[in-house]
């Protein structure tokens, strides 16, 4: 009990210490001291109106030099002295960067849309230029290089025989054409002719024309430049020697050639003669389907073409040997006239 005794009279000394300490000043009307600070006031939101000040803390101007009761305040400079009007105005007026228009990036500049009909055409252009053109379309742009058939006039047919020369099948054609004194165009592999010079020489010998089909029959498309000429001028240079000339017409083989090959060949001064009639005897066909194949789409300047040779040993031409005589007799029965291909086209054999 004696320490909480003394305990409470230590804290009465300090206490009316602390307190005579602080001076007290009488609250006088125009005294700001006891009323809260608008400067310290923290809008919890933008939408909330701060405390209205008390009048102490507004300045009014005074009524006049003489106005009792009423002491002249200079205003202060903090926001807290001005009319409430400008110090609302001024504390919720909270500046926003506004949007200025600005220039746009260049990513996002679009030119203006072409109409969907030109967009249709331009692109129609492009893929055709990328698209690879068809034998039938290279024919058309390439008509003088590119042959397939002869003038109608003057009812002449050419027979051309591809793929030889070799000593089975070429040898009996070269016998049934040399019984009915008919002269015919060969287009032979330059490997081939290689191998058998003297069934060259004996087509040159007997009146038969001899064109270029490639020294070994690949498919020239799929070659570059360099193989598609090595291709070609190999041949002639085997051909030339054995034929006396360098052989103007070229045959590729299936009949295939791409456009650029189409240039090089008309750059070179050759001819492309493929056909419009086709035997089909390379299927190894009996002599009526041959001749059936022939007779039912030939006219006047219809090239035929049939083969002297197989592809290889297992294709059996025994249908071709059977079926010309036929055709020879059933043309000149006609009244038509079987011709090489220079005289159908009114061309040369060499360059």
């Amino acid at each position: 009990m004696k320490r909480l005794t003394a305990a409470a009279g230590l804290a009465a000394v300090l206490f009316i210490s602390a307190t005579a300490c602080v001076p007290v000043k009488d609250p006088s009307p125009h005294s700001a001291a006891l009323e809260p600070d608008p400067n310290r006031y923290i809008p919890h939101s933008l939408t909330t109106e701060p405390p209205a000040p008390a009048p102490s803390a507004v300045w009014h101007p005074p009524a006049g030099p003489g106005s009792p009761g009423v002491l002249p305040v200079k205003p202060s400079a903090s926001p807290a002295a001005k009319p409430p009007s400008a110090w609302t105005r001024k504390t919720l007026k909270i500046p926003f960067p506004k949007s200025s228009p600005s220039a746009p990036s260049k990513s996002a500049v679009r030119k203006p849309a072409l109409p969907v009909q030109k967009l249709q055409q331009a692109e129609q252009r492009q893929q055709a230029a990328e698209r690879k053109l068809t034998l039938s379309e290279i024919h058309h742009k390439y008509p003088s290089v590119f042959r397939l058939r002869g003038p109608s006039r003057g009812g002449k047919i050419a027979l051309t025989f591809d793929d030889g020369p070799d000593l089975k099948f070429t040898p009996q054609i070269l016998d049934i054409l040399r019984e009915h004194r008919v002269k015919a165009t060969f287009f032979v592999i330059g490997s081939r002719a290689k191998a058998h010079p003297e069934l060259i020489r004996r087509m040159v010998r007997e009146g038969h024309v001899v064109g270029n089909h490639s020294f070994s029959h690949p498919y020239l498309p799929k070659l570059s430049e360099d193989k598609f000429a090595a291709q070609i001028m190999d041949t002639q240079h085997i051909l030339k020697p054995l034929t006396g000339y360098n052989p103007k017409l070229i045959r590729p083989p299936y009949g295939a050639i791409s456009e650029d090959q189409v240039k090089w060949v008309a750059n070179h001064q050759l001819l492309i003669v493929n056909w419009d009639v086709d035997s089909l005897d390379w299927k190894g066909l009996a002599s009526h389907e041959v001749i059936q194949n022939v007779q039912g789409h030939a006219h006047a300047g219809s090239v035929i073409l049939q083969h002297s040779a197989g592809g290889t040993e297992k294709h059996n031409l025994s249908g071709t040997v059977e079926a010309l005589p036929q055709l020879i007799r059933h043309f000149k029965g006609e009244g038509y006239k079987l011709v090489t291909i220079p005289e159908l086209l009114q061309t040369t054999k060499g360059k």
